[in-house]
């Protein structure tokens, strides 16, 4: 190849490099800054699940983009997620995409009514002990099946007996009385109050999780997952 026109390749490949980075999103400069050799950073960790739902309802995912890579380094060195989510199996509320984030990034528990159970805590345990887990999310979201099914008090069969029984403690001070025709409003504040319930009962089942707050090596967060909108709000 002639000298010049090699000089003008190799120009026109930096030109075309130096366009790639220029064009890299803030929100990705933001998430690598917020992302440490094990996943997301103690301090980051609302603030990248807020930014990863943000550019899910934006259009603008990215993980996909290291998918396969993360693949690979998980299956070679294992795992270590940061951050734990307990959510409804509802099958609209997809964790990982809600929050854009990949392979290796969540430590996920998936029930009905995304109640505390005895398995859940001791998976949460083994996150946190094991795998350098450092924040639990627990996210309820709006129309939970599991939640209104327990607003009309109407006895349930088999085993779907026990969401209700795990979900009714925590309805106590805003339900009045068991009730078929349960505003949105009413089924949503029963579901907030459903989360907050549960992220008491990972504390007082877990003596290990307890310390873990109160030592500031774990925090509990509580979210609610909008299913009309996809917005993820978080509760103070």
């Amino acid at each position: 190849m002639p000298i010049n026109t090699y000089m003008k390749t190799a120009g026109f490949l930096v030109a075309l490099t130096l366009c790639g980075c220029a064009a890299t999103s803030s929100s990705q400069v933001s998430r690598s800054q917020s992302m440490g050799v094990s996943g997301i950073a103690p301090h980051a960790a609302r603030s990248e699940l807020e930014a990863g739902n943000k550019r899910f309802l934006d259009g603008g995912m990215e993980a996909h983009a290291w998918q396969q890579s993360s693949v690979i380094k998980t299956g070679t060195y294992g795992q270590s997620p940061s951050v734990g989510i307990l959510s409804c199996a509802d099958s609209r509320v997809p964790v990982e995409l809600i929050f854009d984030q990949g392979v290796g990034d969540l430590f996920v528990v998936r029930v009905a009514g995304n109640i505390e159970t005895t398995e859940g805590n001791g998976t949460f345990e083994y996150g946190l002990k094991a795998l350098g887990m450092h924040t639990i999310v627990v996210l309820g979201h709006t129309k939970c099946g599991a939640v209104e099914a327990t607003i009309k008090g109407k006895p349930l069969p088999s085993n779907m007996a026990s969401l209700a029984a795990a979900i009714q403690p925590g309805l106590k001070g805003v339900l009045k009385a068991p009730t078929d025709t349960a505003s949105f409003e009413l089924v949503t504040t029963c579901c907030e109050a459903n989360v907050r319930h549960q992220m008491q009962k990972l504390r007082t089942d877990s003596a290990l999780l307890r310390d873990a707050e109160k030592a500031g090596e774990l925090t509990i967060l509580g979210a609610m997952y909008d299913v009309d909108t996809g917005h993820v709000r978080f509760m103070d």
